[in-house]
């Protein structure tokens, strides 16, 4: 019943105002994890439907879209999962055989329609619904700090990696670990993610952006809260 209640509220108030009321920092106070992701990305498709085009600006401007292609070699042979995919994939703007995996994919298709020629299904970083070796490239893009158990899931991406293919992550950076809410349960330093990478990954290209986040971006702000960092590595 809080569930409905909260997303119907989210839907009609415009979204500055659920922002400045801290609609969703208060939700989270009785939502689960998948509940309060979910009304976040009720709200955020329509931002999304009216400014598509400037997720492919974002990436290349401030996630390095255009050097981790070139250095992974994405082509139409490839084969690419994004795991936590959510609504707002890379996947639309890479070459190659694609798939996408989300434990809430099921609801993303009932609020919003993916290309036809990209693959969405209900999966778990934990738990990827891939065989052995299968992937070329795999991006996890702000989905790390969402996990339940980061370090399976890094180990499940290591799994389904071909030979030497490449590991694409994206997650907000933290000086220190700090307590965050349900949606985010971990806050990663530079050291937990090179930590969670050694033994199976060899780090090729790194950076950090100023963390505006898409949903700030596709509103037009340009103002950082926080980093990025964007590392791309190799499997060994």
């Amino acid at each position: 019943m809080f569930y409905a209640f909260v997303s119907k509220a989210a839907q009609l108030i415009p979204a500055p105002i659920v922002r400045k009321c801290r609609l969703y920092k208060l939700a989270g106070l009785f939502l689960n994890k998948a509940e309060e992701e979910l009304i976040f990305n009720e709200v955020f498709v329509r931002k999304l439907k009216r400014n598509e085009h400037k997720v492919l600006e974002y990436w290349k401007k401030y996630r390095y879209l255009d050097e981790i292609q070139l250095r992974c070699n994405i082509t139409e042979d490839s084969k690419v999962l994004d795991v936590g995919c959510g609504i707002s994939t890379v996947l639309p703007y890479v070459k190659g055989e694609r798939f996408g995996i989300d434990p809430l994919a099921d609801e993303f298709w009932n609020i919003y329609e993916y290309p036809k020629d990209i693959s969405i299904g209900k999966g778990f970083g934990e738990n990827i619904p891939f065989p052995d070796k299968y992937f070329d490239v795999v991006f996890c893009s702000n989905a790390l700090d969402h996990v339940e158990a980061p370090e399976n899931t890094v180990a499940e991406i290591h799994r389904v990696l071909k030979a030497e293919g490449h590991f694409v992550l994206t997650v907000e950076l933290f000086e220190a670990k700090i307590k965050r809410d349900p949606a985010h349960p971990y806050a990663f330093t530079k050291n937990d993610v090179c930590s969670l990478l050694e033994g199976r990954f060899q780090i090729i290209f790194e950076a950090e952006s100023p963390w505006i986040g898409l949903r700030g971006y596709l509103d037009g702000s340009r103002k950082a809260h926080n980093k990025e960092l964007i590392m791309l590595s190799q499997k060994v």
